[in-house]
């Protein structure tokens, strides 16, 4: 081998390591499952954060969480026991939507691969559609069990809330109705 072909080879060779090490950062992300979820005034439901992707093992992190406040309200999070070590639900600010520092660790459970961080409880409380998203917590930083900071993708879902007819509105639709029918009938 040349003298020049080493110096390419070794340029190849830290190019490639990059390329993977960038990819491979880029697989880990925090996500809400399901993305897209059709409900109604006045309905509650439940969205998951899941982690996914993590190729090394955690030991904890954070998010912060907004949504619609005139669409939905945030009545509850749960965060697994697993992460046994400290859980904190933020600070809410139902006013502005928006949840900050959520955070969670462990020590005796470390998470790799695909796992749960917290269950969130909604109701809708508007006609609407409110994106619910995720987005990094500057003091609750993720963290390997080298005590590495990890840096994942945050995702987000999208929630599509349709009225349901008032009781009195939905009769006054179904007497319409019943007297087109009995027109038809008396023209036949």
């Amino acid at each position: 081998m040349n003298t020049m072909q080493r110096p390419l080879q070794a340029t190849l060779l830290a190019t490639a390591l990059t390329l993977l090490s960038a990819g491979h950062a880029q697989a880990q992300r925090l996500t809400i499952l399901p993305g897209t979820t059709d409900t109604e005034v006045g309905q509650s439901f439940s969205l998951t954060v899941e982690g996914q992707g993590f190729p090394t093992a955690i030991v904890g992190g954070g998010f912060n969480l907004s949504f619609d406040p005139t669409v939905l309200r945030l009545d509850g999070m749960t965060i697994p026991s697993s992460w046994e070590f400290f859980r904190s639900t933020g600070l809410l600010d139902p006013a502005s939507g928006t949840v900050t520092d959520v955070s969670f660790n462990t020590f005796g459970n470390p998470k790799a691969g695909d796992f749960l961080a917290a269950t969130l409880n909604f109701t809708a409380v508007g006609a609407g559609t409110s994106r619910v998203q995720l987005s990094p917590s500057t003091p609750y930083v993720f963290a390997d069990v080298d005590v590495n900071q990890v840096n994942p993708s945050f995702g987000s879902a999208t929630v599509n809330v349709s009225a349901v007819p008032e009781p009195a509105s939905l009769a006054l639709l179904l007497a319409g109705v019943g007297i087109v029918m009995a027109a038809r009938r008396t023209r036949a």
